[in-house]
């Protein structure tokens, strides 16, 4: 369960951007996950409310935006849709692909009130 640890270095990252002296309370984090990011959203979920207990984002609610897989094929240069690795070009069927989009994992936005 990789996503204990995303969920730690999530909080790290939120850590490292409110400021020091700030006496506000995170409300939201935006986080961009790729569908071939092989992050399970549910576990990530999961880890993200048990480690938010007792910090700056006890109360913070954790909103991800999906990011759907992309890929070019690099024989007939094809742009598709791509739901899993392994997937060939439904134009000419090689399996050369250069991924485009889907391998996100970056957090977009963190909100906070005072």
């Amino acid at each position: 369960m990789h996503e204990l640890s995303v969920a730690q270095s999530l909080f790290s990252i939120i850590e490292r951007s409110v400021p020091k002296d700030s006496k506000g309370t995170v409300t939201e984090v935006h986080l961009s996950v790729g569908t071939l990011s092989a992050i399970e959203l549910d576990a990530l979920i999961f880890s993200f409310d048990i480690i938010k207990e007792n910090t700056i984002a006890s109360q913070a609610k954790l909103i991800v935006n999906s990011i759907q897989g992309m890929g070019k094929c690099k024989s007939c240069g094809t742009v598709f849709l791509i739901n899993n690795f392994g997937t060939s070009c439904p134009e000419c069927n090689q399996f050369n692909i250069d991924i485009l989009e889907g391998k996100e994992l970056k957090i977009t936005s963190i909100c906070m009130e005072e």
